[in-house]
């Protein structure tokens, strides 16, 4: 009976001291609530995505329970970073406001002057799945044929163009590429404006391939080709009605007649970053 009682009482105590501890070590983690923490605070509105430095915000001291849980204090950790969302004015700068180059989206890693356009790809056309971001590629255009005509000559019409994304995959050094990444449907080039426009429409009248390059070649090493797309014409008119030929009525006393159209090219030619149209065929 005596032995029932100690093993209770010490029982009784080890759960008295248990939760006294466990309640001493909450009370430590609690701050006072009259204690103030510097927290980097903004002076002006920082829009989402641009570089953080000195000017944009302060120290202050505030209340420790009016801090969010990963408000910053130290500037070093702030200035050249990359805000991820808009920081009010007044806002506290936090770890999870901001990041780096690799953990932002795709305008930040963006070039100043150049431009993302994507293009459709299947396992052929994107190398087997094997290009990733951050590859250097060429683009090759494959005119469509024309009946009776000679099979059309493929021509590389862009070279070492830096991949930014495959589907929604952006570069990162760390991660292995995922099924799902290799089977994407588009991918994302970096280009400057004149190419943005020409593999727009390249890509709308021609059959476009990747051709992956290796990172220790030169970019210029090869010349572009020039793409040359022979159209129809331009579309015929709707047949003559049959019967008595329509009084021919001309234009008002006083009015010039409208000058003649020239006929439309049927050929455009990608030269490089241009898109060339030569004058009409004869």
């Amino acid at each position: 009976m005596n032995t029932r009682r100690t093993t209770l009482l010490i029982a009784i105590i080890l759960a008295i001291g248990t939760g006294w501890l466990t309640l001493t070590y909450l009370s430590s983690l609690r701050p006072p609530p009259n204690q103030l923490r510097a927290v980097l605070v903004a002076t002006q509105e920082i829009p989402a995505r641009v570089r953080i430095t000195a000017t944009m915000f302060q120290s202050e001291m505030r209340p420790a329970q009016s801090l969010e849980p990963d408000a910053i204090s130290k500037p070093d950790q702030a200035v050249g970073s990359l805000t991820l969302v808009t920081i009010p004015v007044g806002g506290q700068i936090t770890l999870s406001k901001i990041g780096t180059n690799v953990a932002l989206a795709l305008p930040v890693r963006l070039r100043p002057g150049m431009r993302a356009v994507s293009i459709p790809i299947d396992r052929v056309k994107g190398v087997s799945g094997m290009i990733l971001p951050g590859d250097r590629v060429d683009v090759i255009a494959i005119p469509p044929a024309t009946a009776g005509g000679a099979p059309p000559k493929a021509v590389t019409i862009l070279r070492g163009i830096r991949v930014l994304a495959v589907g929604t995959n952006l570069e990162d050094p760390t991660a292995t590429p995922s099924p799902d990444e290799m089977a994407s449907a588009t991918v994302t080039l970096e280009v400057n404006p004149k190419q943005a426009d020409m593999l727009a429409w390249a890509d709308a009248n021609a059959n476009l391939r990747l051709a992956l390059r290796s990172p220790r070649e030169a970019i210029r090493s090869e010349p572009v080709e020039e793409l040359t797309l022979i159209g129809n014409g331009a579309a015929p008119g709707p047949a003559p009605a049959i019967g008595p030929p329509a009084p021919v009525i001309g234009p008002p006393v006083g009015v010039p007649a409208p000058a003649p159209r020239a006929p439309s090219s049927a050929v455009q030619i990608i030269v490089g970053d241009e898109i060339a149209t030569p004058g009409p065929l004869h």
